[in-house]
C-alpha cells in the first residue's frame, strides 16, 4: 500500500494502492462481505466507509465492480496485480481516538461507525476485538493469539493452549514412538531423526530411523519396537543401512528402504535378515539412469514399479521390477522452479487411481503434482508463494500425504514446525499440529516434522517429529 489517502468529511481516511492492483484474501469465504457495481472508486470507498464491518475494498474500473472485505490487509491477504490497469485497493485507517468510548455508556458511541451498543455499553463491531487502543480484526485459523477474544467466534475458533486460533476440539498429540522428551537414542524404544513413515491397516507403524541405520516396527499400543530392516549399526553391507530415510511396506510386508548415505534403495523381504539392491548402484553416487544421489522418498505401485525421490539430482526416478536403469517420472535433473523442475525433492505420494504423483519440492517451498504418463509439467497444489510462515506459504516441506476421501494434502512443513492441511483447490493451508515457527518438546509442539501418514480409516494422523526423535498421533475430527 502507498501513502496516498482520501479523506472527505468522514470519520475515517483510506489508504490506496497504486493503480493496477486488486486484493487477494487468504480465506475468501471468511473475509468477503459483498460486492456491488458502482460508478467510481470514490463511490466504492464511500460504500466501504458506511459499512462498519468493511475494512478493505477493491474497485475494478473496467467492470465497475466494488468488492468489500473484512480483516487486516497486512496479515490476511495480498495486493496482487489486476487485469485492469486502473484498479485499486483501499483500506480504512484507524486511530485510538475513534475507539475512546469503548466500554463506556452507549450515549458516547451513538452514531459511531466503529462501535456498537450492547447492554448499554460501547463494544467493538462483530469479528473485531479491543486491543487496548483500537478494535482489531479477529484472527483466522492458525494465527497467533493471547486470548480467545482475538479469534473469530463466528467460525468457532478459540485461542488454543498452543497460542493459535483454532477449533476448541483440537487434540494434542499422543506419543506412539520414541522417548517423547526430545532425546535421541538407539535402544528399541528410542529413535534418532525419524524420517520414513508407514502405517499399515493394523495400525502397525514402520519408521525409517535415519541416524540409527534401521527400520523399526512398532505394534499398536507398544513403544518398544523391533528392527525389521538394517542392523542398527549404520553401514554399507547388505545387512545394513547407512541412513534409512524413505520407506514403503507392501501388502506382503516386504520393506523398501532408501539409503541416502549409500545412494541406493534396498528391499527387505518379510522376515529377511538382509536386503537386496533394487535401485541405484551401491555406495556410488551419480546422476545417470542407473545411479542415485541422496535418495529419500519411496513408493511402489500395484505393478511393482518403484518411484524414488532423488534429492541431489532434483528428480523423481521410476524403476520397473528387476530393471537396472530408471527413467524420469518428475523433474528434469536440473534444479529450478519451472513446472518441469524440482529443487531438492524429499517426500512423495502416489495416487495410483488418478495417476498423480505428489512431490514435496523442499527448496521451492511447494508441493508439486505430476500426472504420470501424461506430462512432465508439474502443477503447484500447495505453497509456491515463496519461503515463509503465512498460511499460503511453506518452509522446506519434507513430507506429503493425500486423503483418499477428500483429496486434502497433509504436509510436514519442516522449518515452520507444523503440519498443514491443504484442502483440494485451496489457496492456503490450515495448521493441524504444531505452532507456526515455534518448536518445543511438549505434545502441543513439533520440532522439524518430517513426514505424515493417515491410517486406513483416516481417523488418525501420524507425524514424524524428527528433531524431537519421536512419533506423534493426532485424532482427526
Amino acid at each position: 500500500m502507498h501513502g496516498q489517502s482520501i479523506s472527505p468529511d468522514w470519520q475515517s481516511s483510506m489508504n490506496l494502492s497504486s493503480p493496477g492492483f486488486q486484493f487477494s484474501p487468504i480465506n475468501y469465504q471468511a473475509l468477503f462481505l459483498s460486492q456491488i457495481n458502482t460508478k467510481s472508486l470514490f463511490s466504492c470507498a464511500q460504500t466501504c466507509h458506511s459499512n462498519g464491518n468493511c475494512r478493505i475494498f477493491d474497485f475494478n474500473d473496467q467492470s465497475l465492480l466494488c468488492r468489500l472485505f473484512q480483516g487486516n490487509i497486512i496479515t490476511m491477504g495480498s495486493i496482487v496485480p489486476s487485469s485492469s490497469p486502473q484498479s485499486r485497493v483501499g483500506s480504512k485507517k484507524y486511530n485510538a481516538e475513534q475507539f475512546i468510548s469503548h466500554g463506556q455508556s452507549c450515549s458516547l458511541c451513538e452514531g459511531s461507525r466503529y462501535m456498537r451498543c450492547i447492554n448499554n455499553t460501547c463494544h467493538c463491531e462483530i469479528n473485531t476485538y479491543f486491543d487496548g487502543f483500537i478494535c482489531q480484526s479477529q484472527k483466522l485459523l492458525g494465527d497467533v493469539c493471547v486470548n480467545s477474544t482475538e479469534c473469530r467466534h463466528d467460525l468457532n475458533y478459540t485461542c488454543l493452549p498452543r497460542q493459535q486460533c483454532g477449533p476448541s476440539t483440537f487434540q494434542i498429540g499422543v506419543l506412539v514412538g520414541g522417548y517423547g522428551n526430545g532425546t535421541a537414542g538407539n535402544s528399541l524404544n528410542a529413535l534418532y531423526y525419524p524420517i520414513g513413515l508407514y502405517v499399515n491397516i493394523n495400525e502397525t507403524i514402520y519408521v525409517g530411523d535415519l541416524m540409527n541405520g534401521r527400520v523399526i516396527r512398532l505394534h499398536q499400543g507398544s513403544l518398544v519396537g523391533s528392527i525389521v530392516a538394517g542392523s542398527g549399526t549404520p553401514g554399507a553391507s547388505n545387512t545394513q543401512l547407512g541412513a534409512a530415510s524413505g520407506i514403503y511396506v507392501d501388502a506382503s510386508r516386504n520393506i523398501y528402504a532408501s539409503d541416502s548415505m549409500y545412494n541406493r534403495v534396498m528391499l527387505w523381504s518379510k522376515n529377511a535378515t538382509s536386503g537386496s539392491l533394487v535401485a541405484g548402484t551401491s555406495t556410488v553416487s551419480g546422476n545417470t539412469a542407473s545411479t542415485l544421489n541422496g535418495p529419500s522418498g519411496v513408493v511402489v505401485d500395484s505393478l511393482g514399479n518403484l518411484y524414488v525421490s532423488d534429492y541431489y539430482n532434483h528428480r523423481v526416478m521410476k524403476w520397473a521390477p528387476n530393471a537396472s536403469n530408471g527413467s524420469y517420472a518428475a523433474g528434469n535433473g536440473t534444479a529450478g522452479n519451472s513446472p518441469q523442475q524440482l529443487n531438492l525433492p524429499i517426500g512423495i505420494y502416489l495416487d495410483e487411481f488418478n495417476s498423480y504423483l505428489y512431490v514435496a519440492d523442499s527448496n521451492n517451498h511447494r508441493i508439486q503434482r505430476f500426472q504420470l504418463g501424461i506430462s512432465m509439467n508439474g502443477t503447484t497444489v500447495a505453497g509456491g508463494n515463496g519461503q515463509g510462515s503465512a498460511s499460503n506459504q511453506l518452509d522446506t516441506p519434507y513430507g506429503v500425504y493425500v486423503s483418499n476421501k477428500t483429496g486434502a494434502l497433509y504436509i510436514a512443513d519442516y522449518n515452520n514446525h507444523r503440519v498443514q492441511q491443504w484442502n483440494l483447490g485451496a489457496a492456503y493451508g490450515e495448521t493441524l499440529a504444531g505452532v507456526t515457527a515455534n518448536s518445543g518438546t511438549s505434545l502441543m509442539l513439533l520440532n522439524n516434522p518430517s513426514n505424515t501418514f493417515l491410517n486406513h480409516n483416516e481417523t488418525y494422523l501420524y507425524v514424524n517429529d524428527r528433531s524431537n526423535n519421536r512419533i506423534l498421533r493426532f485424532t482427526m475430527t
